[in-house]
């Protein structure tokens, strides 16, 4: 079919579903115009087509600014697919439209029930609203996920005016203690100090959020029985991954005792009523509560577009992508998902691009796309996003990026505020450029705000460019900014730019090439970890060699295009099976960085460095290196550095972070550093 004039519809609040959608308002009689919703646009589409009125060319669905309120999913199949220059869009005709798979709350009310005044704080019960759920006709409250697998949808949630308010929980901000494991550490039971969950008897359903057992993994779990006499708390299973330890840090929520200030809330899923502190001076706003589970789910769906909504309010994902290609999103603000932004696998050529991404349960862009073992391109970029405010529920693994499969990019994002790492990663060939990092890794520990980890394998990816600031170190395990974890190899790091970084880059030595960086006040710049060069070092019963290992020898490494491309990866194998030491060609590669005050020790080797596993030369370090003015962020090279004497390029400085363009949803875009997010050398 040749592209030709196409197709409009127009979608309004004052439109109706039964009318033919060709006009942007109702006609003076009221009995045509524009249509009601997405799925009547997307029904009388499918109408048009299976009746051969579809015109060729675009079809472009302008939807007028108003709120669009969803209780179940836009659902789009193939037949919804558009073709190439000639796709489906749909385009919000100005800002303010608003699709939201929420529902308002009318009828909040004083608290008049002495039983729930008596289990409130003091200083709440004149403040706390009450919205009996019942009668709004809303029942499917949903449930708290507990364990370490990202749930699919969330329980319910409260918003007021596009801001989340908090389950009501204590302490209100931080962390308590666990104060012993006396079952010990693989147990189901913790001790607390003090005596603040014996309120928590009247309880119907307490549960805790934390670091139980390591400060890289979070957990939620529910607590089966309180015990104030033994100050014991006994967790209902499955619990915490990896159990208890003293010092375990975490907090307890779902508890309608502990709603003592403003902004909190706590759903009554017995009674079918959620009570609520309004935040300060939005004692009249409006406030909305998620229901609808995913906002728009496509199915094997090609060449179709949505551009400036605002999407929000959701249990689950703003979109979830299942194949097909060449389908965009983009100037779109998502918010207040319970589960992630975009969920988008086993499709190609799909694009995210210039969208604001806040107040997300878990992570930001979950994306899969290529064959990692075929080398196979997918082509998925992520472009201009802004993401923050991320992994607000599931504290870990739950990134603002998670990326999978082969030859993809990310581009030019700007991610901050999540508690974990903004961007995990695994697979080949992939694309990091040109992205700012910082205060990311807020109350973890052991991590990267980029990691990637366990595989030899990791061939072909680039991580170039990037701006990665501000990543502290709050609790005793390490943060860095890039993690390459457990024998990450295969990967290349040049001209990215590390400053006031816990660790700059972890990692050890196997083909991996680390070059034109520039470390500023990391402390260190680089923390080296094993040598993997003797044969005695890959035996399998040395912790996570058997993985890795295993997934070396899954590869064709002697067939093309392995063989062409990644030749090293066959010298490895066969030093691994003939127990020999491994080739030159397989070592890791520090050349032409600089590093600038921070630790005295700029290379940390944790294991006695051996001489066949790593090439480190024509590094600039001690050495003032001349910047052009670091006082204000400007870390290009003036004119007499001793680092350009030495072949070291000045970095592309204006590349990194955020650009302007139609397809950005907001700009300019402001953000701060987090303020008082940890040390850079651990204090406890």
């Amino acid at each position: 079919m040749a592209a030709g004039a196409g197709v409009a519809l127009h979608v309004s609040p004052q439109g109706r579903d039964t009318w033919s959608g060709t006009a942007a308002a109702p006609n003076t009689a009221k009995t045509d115009g524009p249509l009601a919703t997405l799925k009547g646009a997307r029904d009388e589409l499918r109408r048009l087509r299976n009746a051969g009125k579809l015109q060729p060319g675009p079809v472009t669905v302008n939807v007028q600014p108003g709120r669009y309120e969803q209780a179940v999913p836009l659902a789009l199949e193939a037949e919804d697919s558009g073709m190439a220059g000639a796709p489906v869009r749909f385009v919000a005709a100005a800002s303010g439209v608003r699709v939201t798979g929420g529902v308002l709350l009318w009828h909040a009310s004083p608290v008049k029930d002495t039983n729930v005044l008596r289990r409130l704080p003091e200083n709440a019960r004149a403040n706390v609203r009450v919205v009996s759920l019942v009668k709004q006709g809303v029942s499917d409250y949903g449930l708290e996920h507990t364990g370490m697998k990202v749930p699919c949808y969330s329980g319910m949630r409260l918003t007021c005016e596009g801001e989340p308010l908090v389950l009501a929980r204590w302490p209100n901000e931080g962390f308590a203690r666990v104060e012993g494991a006396p079952s010990g550490a693989e147990g189901h039971v913790f001790t607390y100090a003090g005596d603040r969950p014996s309120a928590w008897l009247d309880e119907v359903d307490p549960r805790g959020l934390g670091f139980w057992g390591n400060d890289w993994h979070g957990d939620a779990i529910a607590f089966e029985r309180i015990e104030p006499a033994a100050k014991r708390i006994t967790e209902r299973e499955p619990g915490s991954v990896y159990g208890f330890r003293k010092g375990g840090r975490w907090f307890g929520y779902n508890l309608l005792c502990e709603l003592d200030m403003p902004g909190e809330y706590y759903v009554d899923r017995l009674g079918g009523k959620i009570y609520f502190w309004p935040p300060e001076g939005k004692e009249k706003a409006a406030f909305e509560v998620s229901l609808c589970r995913d906002l728009v789910r496509m199915r094997n769906v090609s060449h179709v577009e949505f551009e400036g909504f605002t999407f929000e309010n959701g249990r689950g994902c703003a979109f979830v992508i299942q194949g097909g290609e060449a389908v965009s999103v983009t100037r779109c603000t998502i918010r207040n998902m319970g589960v992630q932004a975009i969920d988008m696998h086993d499709g190609a050529r799909h694009r995210v691009a210039g969208c604001e991404m806040a107040n997300l349960g878990c992570g930001g862009i979950a994306a899969a796309g290529g064959d990692a073992l075929a080398l196979k391109q997918g082509c998925i970029e992520i472009d201009n996003n802004h993401i923050y405010a991320y992994s607000r529920l599931s504290l870990t693994y739950s990134p603002a990026i998670q990326l999978s499969g082969c030859g993809n990019r990310v581009t030019h994002n700007l991610i901050h505020d999540g508690p974990h790492a903004a961007i995990l990663f695994g697979g080949r060939e992939h694309t990091f450029a040109f992205n700012e990092i910082h205060s990311v890794c807020l109350i973890s520990g052991e991590m990267g705000a980029i990691y990637a980890g366990r595989d030899w394998s990791l061939v072909g990816n680039k991580i170039t460019g990037n701006y990665l600031h501000d990543i502290y170190r709050p609790c005793p395990q390490q943060n860095r900014g890039i993690m390459l974890d457990d024998g990450a190899g295969g990967l290349t790091l040049t001209d990215n730019l590390f400053v006031r970084c816990a660790e700059g880059v972890c990692l050890s030595a196997i083909g991996n090439v680390i070059s034109n960086n520039v470390f500023v006040d990391c402390f260190p710049a680089i923390g080296a970890w094993r040598n993997w060069s003797a044969p005695e070092e890959f035996d399998l019963t040395i912790r996570n060699n058997d993985t890795r290992i295993a997934r070396l020898m899954k590869i064709p490494v002697d067939a093309s295009p392995w063989k062409e491309r990644y030749p090293q990866l066959a010298m490895l194998r066969d030093a691994i099976k003939n127990r020999t030491l491994r080739p030159p060609e397989t070592s890791t590669r520090i050349v032409n960085n600089i590093a600038w005050k921070g630790a005295e020790e700029w290379i940390y080797f944790h294991r006695e460095k051996h001489a066949n596993a790593w090439v480190i030369e024509s590094n600039l370090t001690g050495t003032e290196p001349l910047f052009t003015a670091p006082e204000k962020g400007n870390y290009t090279l003036r004119e007499g550095s001793p680092a350009l004497a030495m072949g070291i390029r000045s970095l592309p400085l204006g590349k990194m972070g955020l650009y302007a363009g139609p397809e950005r949803a907001v700009w300019p875009v402001t953000h701060a550093v987090k303020a008082g997010c940890g040390n850079l050398i651990y204090k406890p």
